[in-house]
């Protein structure tokens, strides 16, 4: 494949890995407000545990809405161990897009390498050719 190719490869890669790098905030942002909600349900919970007495009548409604309370932040719970997981998937596709990408741009080194080494030893033989062409006339 011509380098060309390579740096149309590489390009690519790099974009797919744009868009996953976005992708990764925006589910790291919706994790970040789920862990935010967690906090704020754990917060009311707090406040509302400490406005009763213990004899108060409001016990038995306390208690529903404790239930109440955690059912949502168990929901909560297992929406952030699934963005977790998505997160984990969408960085390891992120690392093989940034492994692909660098692949193509050293092949696209080398390449270029290969190429310089080249006109550099056409250069050498032809500055060779100059020097014995003025040493046998001066013999």
């Amino acid at each position: 494949m011509n380098v060309r190719g390579f740096g149309a490869l590489a390009r690519m890669h790099r974009f797919r890995m744009d868009e996953h790098r976005r992708k990764a905030m925006e589910i790291e942002l919706a994790r970040e407000d789920f862990l935010r909600q967690d906090t704020a349900l754990e917060q009311e919970l707090i406040r509302e545990t400490s406005t009763f007495r213990r004899d108060d009548m409001a016990i038995i409604d306390f208690a529903a809405y404790s239930k109440g309370i955690e059912v949502r932040r168990e929901a909560l719970a297992k929406s952030i161990a699934e963005v977790t997981r998505t997160l984990s998937r969408i960085n390891e596709q992120m690392a093989n897009e940034y492994r692909e990408a660098k692949k193509f741009e050293l092949a696209m080194e080398r390449e270029a390498k290969r190429k310089k080494d080249l006109a550099a030893r056409a250069e050498q033989m032809e500055l060779d050719e100059i020097g014995l062409n003025y040493h046998g006339r001066a013999v």
